[in-house]
């Protein structure tokens, strides 16, 4: 046997007061339910200061019975809702909420108003317990036609269920308003009007509501988001564990934006993430998140935590392997050793804990730190195209250490390169000195292994290693590496007369004009020091791309020549 439902709080209007077609005589029925609206008004009618004709004053008095439907329906739509808020702002109703309850009871089965209706679920909300008062709020919400309410009216509502409704209770009943167009509607167009009050509460729930289940329709500021999610979370763990999956990633998905709170992000990780399926792509790419940011916040523990059970649910997740792998590595400072030292160069592979991504490491004695530190301050300063980025430096294990980012692996002379494309990674290595010089700052030597060639299908070339790089003239830094470019060529690009490239270095050291500015010979500089414009990092980035299809383009597309053409070099 099914259980009997609850009877309802607010109760019905009456068909009575609403106007219908005809004036049938009353059933008896209706006859019994007039007489106890009219015994309503004989009650409060001083209350409510009703104005009665001599009909009218006789049904009240029980002078007469009630018969006549016509009648009967004008006496009942006397109570209205400009009667019923002038007889609640009076005494003695208005300091009594109980009193004024009993009345508005009443009041609600004889007129529809929506007025009315919240005047009666403001007064619950003081008289009647928790449960009574949210049942009301229910029964209410059902009879109002939200596409024809007004801004004050929706924030009356709004308020009752504020008072209503505590904490995870609040979220749900406001989410499940929105869920309904007309109220979104409703909600949108009356929200500038809100007080303060209801603004407060109301305002980022209606952004955390429309990001996660309005296919992210719409835009709300980071603090507002931030204070909608926060009242979601608030929620007992079994409560946010019952939402729907969607409903659940999409708050770990919020939660896990770098704006957001770390206690916020905590507290959706604990509670969300393992109640998650464990072998769905959903869980590996919330898990891996939220071990990154632990790891940038150097909350390293937990990260190793999170990625061990990860490889425990997924044992192919692969980022989760090397994350862990790097964890257990020897560090310098946030960055983990993943390789062993060269043969040649400097740079060993590493991986940076905070950005987790793959870095060159180069490393020296302590003695020579101050030397490392000044040499990663000149590269940061740089900022150029092609010059690797630094992300970290200090001393660290007895060594002083300096850590890179660039893509690709460092250029290895042993490697045969085919002849076009050891002229690509020569002109590029060209454009980039090209463009360190015109900063000021001159390199040693342009062995191989100081520059990072990234792979196909978008080859490149990146100067990682700056050891012994200095401030220099910005000519004298392009003679220099005029001479550095043709050492290199030596080293990476096949002699022979199918290339086209000498076998002696200056034979040809005229093909490597280009990168000279004008005036950098003795004479030059002196007819031209008083007119040179002084160069800025601005120009420094814009004469370097202006150069990529300049003087190096000759370099870069030099052709074989021709069967006919070695016969007649040789005759």
């Amino acid at each position: 046997m099914s259980p009997r439902p609850a009877p309802e709080v607010v109760p019905e209007t009456s068909r009575l007061a609403a106007p219908t077609p005809g004036e049938a005589p009353l059933s008896p029925a209706e006859v019994a339910e007039m007489k106890e609206h009219l015994a309503f008004l004989r009650r409060y009618k001083e209350v409510l200061r009703l104005k009665l004709n001599a009909a009218e004053d006789l049904l009240v008095n029980q002078q007469r019975e009630p018969a006549d439907r016509g009648v009967c329906r004008h006496l009942l739509g006397k109570v209205d809702r400009a009667v019923v808020e002038r007889a609640i702002e009076r005494d003695p109703l208005r300091g009594d909420a109980a009193a004024r309850a009993r009345m508005l009871a009443g009041a609600v089965r004889l007129t529809a108003d929506v007025g009315v209706l919240l005047a009666y679920l403001e007064a619950l909300a003081h008289v009647r317990s928790h449960a009574e008062a949210a049942q009301a709020f229910a029964e209410v919400v059902r009879r109002i036609a939200f596409e024809s309410v007004s801004a004050t009216r929706l924030a009356r509502l709004l308020q009752v269920l504020i008072d209503t409704f505590v904490d995870h209770e609040r979220v749900q009943v406001l989410f499940s308003l929105l869920a309904g167009p007309d109220f979104r509607r409703a909600f949108d167009a009356a929200l500038a009007t809100f007080p303060p009050a209801v603004a407060e509460v109301c305002t980022p729930l209606r952004a955390v509501h429309r990001r996660l289940l309005e296919d992210g329709g719409g835009t709300g500021s980071p603090e507002l988001l931030a204070q909608g999610l926060k009242q979601v979370l608030s929620a007992p763990d079994p409560v946010l564990r019952s939402y729907a999956e969607p409903l659940r990633a999409g708050m770990l998905e919020l939660a896990l934006r770098t704006d957001v709170p770390v206690e916020l992000a905590d507290r959706a990780v604990g509670v969300l993430l393992p109640s998650l399926p464990r072998d769905g792509r959903s869980y590996g790419r919330f898990a891996i998140r939220c071990a990154g940011q632990l790891l940038a916040r150097h909350v390293d523990d937990r990260a190793r935590a999170v990625l061990e059970e990860l490889r425990r649910a997924q044992p192919g997740a692969r980022p989760a392997e090397r994350w862990l792998a790097a964890l257990h590595a020897r560090r310098f400072g946030r960055i983990a050793l993943a390789g062993e030292p060269p043969a040649r160069g400097r740079l060993i592979a590493g991986f940076w804990l905070d950005g987790q991504r793959p870095v060159w490491l180069r490393t020296a004695s302590a003695g020579a730190g101050e030397r490392l530190a000044a040499e990663a301050h000149l590269q940061a300063e740089l900022a150029l195209p092609g010059v690797a980025t630094v992300v970290e430096h200090g001393v660290a294990l007895g060594l002083s250490y300096v850590a890179v980012i660039g893509p690709g692996r460092p250029l290895a002379r042993e490697e045969t390169l085919a002849a076009s494309a050891a002229l690509a990674v020569l002109a590029a290595v060209a454009r980039v000195l090209r463009a360190v010089a015109l900063a000021g700052v001159v390199l040693p030597d342009a062995e191989a292994e100081r520059f990072l060639q990234a792979a196909p299908p978008a080859p490149g070339v990146t100067l990682a290693d700056l050891d012994g790089a200095r401030h220099a003239e910005p000519a004298d830094a392009a003679a220099t590496h005029v001479a550095l470019v043709a050492a290199l060529a030596q080293q990476i690009v096949p002699a022979g007369p199918r290339t086209g490239w000498p076998a002696h270095p200056r034979a040809r050291r005229s093909d490597l004009a280009g990168l000279r500015p004008p005036g950098s010979d003795r004479a030059g500089r002196a007819r031209g020091a008083s007119r040179r414009p002084r160069l800025t990092h601005g120009s420094v980035r814009a004469r370097y791309v202006a150069e990529r299809n300049g003087p190096l383009r000759t370099l870069r597309h030099r052709r074989s020549p021709s069967p006919r053409g070695v016969r007649k070099q040789e005759k």
